[in-house]
């Protein structure tokens, strides 16, 4: 009978072969998840940070902001130490998630390197 831990490493193996094999060159961000091992509550919390930060880059683009500087460093403090934020901005970007707040972004962390 096969162990829990045999289990594991098989479904990892597969997962792997997985990431390997299929053409994930439309999900950057959800191959970006695989292979950094995300937790499904790592990637919702992403979610949410990107959301929330979405609709306040919305706001402030309305009321006529023109830095957008903290919304980088809140990004980039919120995120899993897992992911680099530029890295992550450009595989959200490539996926057409949050475009016009990643727009932003992508365009700040060039710009600050």
């Amino acid at each position: 009978m096969e162990t829990v831990e045999e289990r594991l490493e098989r479904l990892e193996f597969y997962n792997l072969l997985t990431i390997e094999s299929v053409d994930l060159t439309s999900y950057p961000f959800f191959r970006l998840v695989m292979e950094k091992k995300l937790t499904e509550q790592e990637v919702n919390d992403i979610i949410q940070l990107c959301d929330e930060l979405e609709k306040l880059f919305f706001m402030q683009e309305e009321a006529g902001f023109v830095h957008y500087m903290p919304l980088l460093i809140h990004f980039a403090g919120m995120l899993t130490p897992k992911l680099k934020p530029k890295e992550t901005i450009l595989a959200l970007l490539h996926q057409e998630k949050y475009i016009s707040l990643m727009k932003k972004l992508y365009e700040l962390s060039c710009r600050y390197e």
